[in-house]
């Protein structure tokens, strides 16, 4: 019997020891396990493109020291050895970045280094660049590895788009700093020293599986599982202190009062027309469609406004100065507003930071006397299918700043539309008795459904405009497309559709269709159970379907879907069906009413549950029985 005690003792010391093995580890620069390179796939997140083996971070007063090991899986991760820094242009210092990439070749580990001469600077404006580099001779089953010193960000990201093995982040700040350390993460650190205000923190996450980009996600920055630093080490702790600095020690100032070659012309005919909106929208237009944007956004200039204007070209904060300047000689009381990164951290009145600012827009305060519901345009000329009345769609629900040089400040503004966007589908349709539908439909869009249908038709083209259109439905051809009012901005989008449709039948005697056409989504947006971030439309919608569709002679309608209402439990989103037949004719009536524009993801079981029931609902089919 004693002999079975020593046996079970080494039993359990070797399961102790295999658990050891398996417990993901920091490991140093340059060393790798031959293990590591041998393997085919994440063990926690099978079928995964790479996996982060390693992330570590140091903080030291003013800096991170960053550390980062990537397992390349297949030819799309191989993406990740294409690598992008922000930085602040001043301390970029190429000698801190190393790297190198791990071949495993006739069972020896090959290395090779990354040559710091092809690393670069892409600039942004004076205060912030990018450091870009790309590791060499990257392959499905590579590891690559690097370390740079950072000091534009301290938050610090356990989780990403990929699964991470091991993610750690050790800070040794002085606690006269003022720094508060709160972590946001949906798992158990196996290492976590230090509370909310201590200098000395050391926290570590494994196996974490990634957050997985989500159809209307809210800020996929704060979805991630990261431990947040709120506080500022730099004297620019204040909005006021900010706007100081950037008026100060930037060309700031003295860009907003540049003036641009014609502008007098410009501001002459403006200064005629009868309305301050009639002002804006023409200064808008002529600026948008005059400038081409570099797809470089900025709070800062880099060639100076005039210089772009000349070159029809610029940065976001050369393009909006030029709206601004353009606006305040026309006697516009407009101001240029800072935005934060629509996929970033949000911009927090209470905590201000300079890093969060990324672009450059202008507000125009329209009637400020209800501080409940102010009234206010924000206007992007970087967006050339933009209007003038309508905020830029990426800055809705979130905090903006207002440079407001009369008070020497910066004033947190929180940006949102309160008025409904329109989306209304008028169908007139005639089903023959070889089962085709042949009709027209009158789609007509107001606000950003206006903006976005637009957009997508001048960029895609207008034979994938059409195929969006009919949701790529074979069965559904549309023999002819007008668009009406695309350059009238005060007018609704009018699509006008002919169109023909091969319906469903079941051997003669029964004929089926779905009413439900045109409408965008086609298809259930939230069909995962879980959800890990919020979710934010943007804005407001109003969508409104009435289908009128005649019975060919010879059958009778034999079965409809009922009329119906559904509301989800706040009473946020209303849907409603309404049908009628009479003699050979049906009409078939949705409405779709968005009153909420934000909803947060611990509320989305009945979210999810209110939208598969509505496109069930939408879905439903119409049956015809030959008599």
């Amino acid at each position: 019997m004693y002999k079975i005690f020593p046996l079970l003792f080494f039993c359990l010391l070797n399961i102790a020891l295999q658990a050891q093995q398996t417990t993901p580890v920091y490991e140093k620069y340059g060393k790798v396990d031959t293990a590591d390179l041998e393997m085919k796939d994440c063990d926690f997140e099978p079928g995964a493109k790479a996996e982060i083996l390693f992330d570590k971070g140091d903080i030291e007063y003013d800096h991170i020291t960053i550390h980062r090991r990537i397992k390349i899986f297949n030819q799309q991760g191989v993406d990740y050895a294409n690598v992008r820094v922000p930085y602040y242009s001043s301390e970029i210092n190429g000698a801190e970045l190393k790297g190198e990439t791990f071949n495993l070749e006739d069972g020896k580990i090959v290395i090779t280094p990354l040559g710091i001469k092809s690393a670069y600077i892409e600039k942004i404006n004076r205060f912030v660049s990018f450091l870009v580099f790309a590791l060499p001779n990257v392959k499905p089953g590579s590891i690559i590895e690097y370390q740079f010193t950072n000091t534009s960000n301290f938050n610090w990201n356990f989780q990403s788009d990929l699964p991470t093995r091991y993610s750690e982040v050790h800070g040794s700040l002085p606690i006269i700093l003022n720094f508060r350390f709160i972590p946001h993460v949906n798992q158990p650190f196996v290492k976590d020293i230090g509370g909310p205000y201590d200098g000395g923190q050391d926290k570590v996450l494994t196996n974490i599986h990634s957050l997985p980009n989500e159809p209307f996600m809210d800020s996929r920055s704060e979805a991630l599982d990261h431990m947040q630093f709120t506080g500022v080490i730099t004297i620019l702790n204040t909005w006021q202190k900010i706007e100081y600095f950037l008026m100060k020690y930037t060309d700031l100032g003295e860009q907003l009062n540049k003036t641009i070659s014609g502008e007098d012309t410009i501001i002459k005919h403006a200064k005629s027309l009868g309305s301050a909106d009639m002002k804006i929208a023409y200064i808008f237009n002529i600026v948008k469609n005059n400038m081409k944007w570099n797809n470089i956004t900025s709070i800062l200039t880099i060639d100076g406004t005039s210089r772009a204007w000349d070159k029809k070209i610029g940065n976001s904060a050369e393009i909006n100065l030029i709206l601004y300047h353009l606006l305040k000689r026309s006697g516009i009381d407009a101001y240029p507003m800072f935005v934060g990164d629509k996929n970033g951290e949000k911009i927090n009145p209470f905590y201000p930071n300079p890093n969060l600012l990324i672009s450059t827009v202008v507000y125009i305060p329209i009637d400020t006397t209800d501080t409940n519901n102010p009234k206010y345009y924000v206007l992007d000329a970087t967006n050339k299918y933009g209007l003038f009345n309508k905020p830029p769609k990426n800055e809705l629900n979130r905090f903006s700043a207002v440079v407001d040089e009369r008070n020497s400040n910066l004033r947190p503004t929180f940006i949102e539309d309160r008025i409904p966007s329109q989306q209304s589908i008028y169908i007139n349709a005639e089903i023959e008795p070889n089962a085709k539908m042949e009709g027209t439909a009158e789609i007509s869009s107001t606000g950003y459904n206006r903006i976005e249908n637009i957009a997508r038709y001048k960029t895609a083209g207008e034979q994938k405009f059409t195929d969006t259109l009919r949701n790529n439905d074979n069965d559904l051809k549309i023999t002819s497309l007008k668009l009406q009012n695309m350059d009238a901005d005060s007018l609704p989008l009018v699509q006008d559709v002919n169109f023909s449709l091969n319906l469903s039948a079941s051997d003669s005697a029964y004929i089926y269709f779905n009413p439900n056409l045109f409408v965008t989504p086609h298809n259930n947006p939230f069909l995962s159970e879980n959800r890990y971030s919020d979710i934010d439309f943007g804005y407001k919608n109003n969508v409104k379907i009435t289908g009128i569709f005649e019975v060919p002679d010879g059958y009778k309608i034999y079965s409809v879907p009922k009329n119906t209402i559904l509301i989800t439990p706040d009473t946020s989103i209303i849907f409603r069906r309404i049908v009628n037949q009479q003699d050979n004719q049906i009409t078939v009536r949705y409405n779709i009413t968005y009153k909420k524009t934000m909803y947060f993801k611990k509320d989305y079981p009945p979210f999810y549950q209110f939208f598969k029931k509505m496109y069930e609902m939408l879905n439903e089919q119409i049956v015809l029985k030959k008599s």
